[in-house]
């Protein structure tokens, strides 16, 4: 088990080597696609890029400034993108991408949206699970282009800040070993994320239930002929 053990921590740190290399290598463009695909495909590690893109600037490869403003350039494509499927319709590019988000999480993001839009779309950067969901809500009419890229923007800046500075301070922290700052930052990513999911499930899960009960009290209203 201990040989097991010292295997699998060696390819792990083998790994993040890796990353590492593919991260100075490519930069802050790759920084800013993988978070643009992460708007509309939220599988892509969008938060984990900025963050390995940190960790390396503080260890001297790169710059933060360009991580922060690469994340939050990509955060708003990527956004918008979701934003214009929204706006096309029924189409089968919404279908598809409707598939991402989830019949819940929209009927949930469209309730929420109508109620308190531009702050929801403020906060939607740092929902993952609803973020899909909002932005097509908001392109489905709920609000024009110029406002919601105006509090997306706000959004995706104080988003990639945030994960920026958690790698350049894990960076920082752990200078001589890059693989534990990768580690460390990485588990507070995840365990952040952990945490934000479950209430993103309380959330939905309660519109879900508002919307149904507004469903039957809207039924039991209707004149009998």
């Amino acid at each position: 088990m201990t040989g097991l053990a010292v295997a699998t921590t060696a390819n792990i740190i083998s790994d993040l080597h890796d990353l590492a290399e593919s991260a100075a290598e490519y930069g802050f463009i790759a920084v800013l696609l993988v978070v643009a695909g992460d708007g509309i495909f939220p599988v892509l590690p969008g938060e984990t890029a900025i963050v390995a893109g940190a960790v390396l600037a503080a260890a001297g490869t790169g710059s933060l400034y360009m991580v922060i403003a690469a994340g939050a350039v990509g955060a708003v494509i990527g956004d918008s993108v979701a934003f214009w499927v929204g706006r096309t319709g029924q189409g089968p590019i919404r279908r598809f991408v409707g598939r991402f988000a989830g019949h819940d999480r929209l009927l949930a993001a469209e309730r929420m949206v109508q109620r308190n839009g531009p702050a929801l779309v403020l906060a939607g950067r740092f929902l993952p699970g609803l973020r899909i969901a909002i932005n097509m809500a908001c392109g489905a009419g709920q609000m024009s282009y110029p406002r919601f890229l105006a509090f997306d923007a706000a959004g995706a800046t104080l988003w990639s800040l945030q994960a920026a500075l958690l790698g350049y301070f894990a960076g920082k922290a752990f200078a001589d070993q890059i693989w534990v700052a990768f580690v460390v930052a990485f588990a507070v990513t995840g365990i952040v994320a952990t945490v934000v999911g479950l209430r993103e499930r309380r959330h939905i899960r309660r519109e879900r239930e508002a919307a149904q009960a507004a469903a039957v009290a809207a039924g039991a209203q209707e004149p009998r002929t």
